[in-house]
């Protein structure tokens, strides 16, 4: 037997196991934790969600999720799309029991749903997947056509010495209520400007701020110059829906992990997770930042490290691209950085290799 199909809410103890079970591998082994609900991290997401499966007699052996909402590209409303959540075992890989089905969906829920462009990020050292996915190959003429948007880093500051925040021309507070219009605007503005933009302006920080679990309006911090907003970040503790559990550190990380907790005991910092433990972390996400002005960014981390030091967690992390403007604010800050590619994927009989440039709307936090 071998089907896709969409996956249903009793599929949840199974997608549970699948997930947990295909770590990202590395140097550092992960698991993405869900549970207890599969389903969470979609549902508080605005949109449609299509999560498929393939099923086999022995149960599920692969999984993928299609993501898409409204946005902005060159200027213009469009919709967008996410393919995320690609989960395979071993024997599906060898079989190809998922890949065959990939092409003729795509290209199906791209017109369907109206879809200009799919966003896809790929850890860059996972090359399994860059090569499965990304490598043309003349024999598959539905193969979806990957085009590199940008280079990225996940960068995760960890926190290790206390810290005050240095002097800055820029004031940086917490949000209040009467503070979300002017913060939605600024968010608006960037966003319409960005390939793949969300449409802040049909409400997305108002759903955000009431849908997802743990981000709040105190959680937002804003950067002041004269009395004028030139910059936002938002604190989110994803608890609730994900976690990263470690698994194994192999080579390097081995001396990595012996060397920080020497550190951290000095320093009464967390010590870096046990096998088979949770890493703590929230993500900045709702960042905005007038110009692309490190300074601003940098007033915003400062306070940002300062207001969550020593309340138990490992770290916090936010978007970087290559050769980033924004880079200089993580200066003297302990951070270490993990690599991926972002790709726009269109289907084969609709592929686009060249898109606007600039910073863009995809938000790292729900990947």
């Amino acid at each position: 037997m071998s089907l896709l199909r969409r996956a249903t809410r009793e599929d949840n103890p199974h997608l549970l196991d699948l997930f947990g079970a295909v770590p990202m591998q590395g140097e550092l082994v992960l698991s993405t934790q869900r549970a207890p609900d599969f389903f969470r991290l979609y549902e508080m997401q605005r949109g449609d969600t299509e999560l498929w499966v393939h099923e086999v007699e022995d149960g599920l052996d692969g999984m993928g999720a299609v993501q898409v909402r409204d946005g902005w590209l060159e200027g213009r409303p469009c919709r967008v799309g996410y393919l995320g959540d690609l989960r395979t075992r071993f024997s599906a890989r060898r079989s190809r029991g998922l890949a065959r089905f990939y092409g003729p969906v795509l290209e199906e829920t791209a017109k369907r749903l109206g879809v200009e462009a799919f966003l896809t990020a790929v850890m860059a050292t996972n090359a399994a997947a860059l090569q499965a996915l990304v490598k043309r190959k003349k024999h598959r003429v539905n193969q979806p056509h990957y085009a590199l948007l940008r280079r990225f880093s996940a960068v995760s500051v960890h926190f290790t010495r206390r810290r005050k925040p240095g002097w800055s021309r820029f004031e940086v507070r917490r949000a209040t209520v009467r503070d979300l219009p002017a913060m939605a605007a600024l968010l608006d503005a960037d966003h319409r400007t960005r390939p793949f933009g969300y449409r802040y302006d049909l409400g997305e920080l108002e759903h955000r701020l009431e849908r997802w679990p743990g981000l709040s309006v105190e959680g937002c911090y804003l950067a002041f110059a004269g009395g004028r907003l030139v910059g936002c970040t938002s604190v989110w503790d994803p608890e609730a829906v994900k976690r990263y559990r470690v698994l194994a550190y192999r080579g390097s990380m081995r001396w990595v992990k012996w060397g920080y907790d020497a550190m951290a005991t000095v320093l009464r910092a967390p010590r870096l997770p046990a096998p088979g433990q949770d890493f703590r972390y929230f993500y900045l996400c709702n960042t905005s930042i007038t110009g692309e002005d490190p300074a601003i960014l940098r007033a915003l981390l400062e306070r940002v490290y300062a207001d969550h030091h020593g309340q138990g967690y490992h770290f916090f992390s936010l978007y970087l691209d290559a050769e980033d403007p924004l880079s200089p604010a993580l200066k003297g800050f302990f951070q270490r950085r993990l690599d991926f590619h972002l790709y726009a994927v269109t289907p084969a009989n609709a592929a686009r290799e060249h898109f606007p440039p600039g910073r863009t709307g995809f938000e790292m936090a729900l990947a």
